[in-house]
């Protein structure tokens, strides 16, 4: 998988986690958003860590 995709795939993965908790804070019609906010979050930091071993890897060799 190229960096770049990882990199879009990380914020994207971030913002909808953030985007999810601030509408399901603000709004009363969406607050089940509360229950799921976090579950993007994962993906992010396995794209995040792939980001950062990539890296690594082509450093190397």
């Amino acid at each position: 998988m190229s960096k770049g995709l990882l990199a879009v795939l990380m914020v994207l993965c971030f913002g909808g986690a953030a985007t999810m908790y601030s509408l399901g804070n603000s709004s009363g019609h969406m607050d089940e958003l509360l229950d799921f906010w976090f579950y993007p979050i994962p993906l992010g930091v396995i794209c995040l860590l792939g980001l950062i071993f990539k890296k690594k890897a082509e450093e190397e060799g």
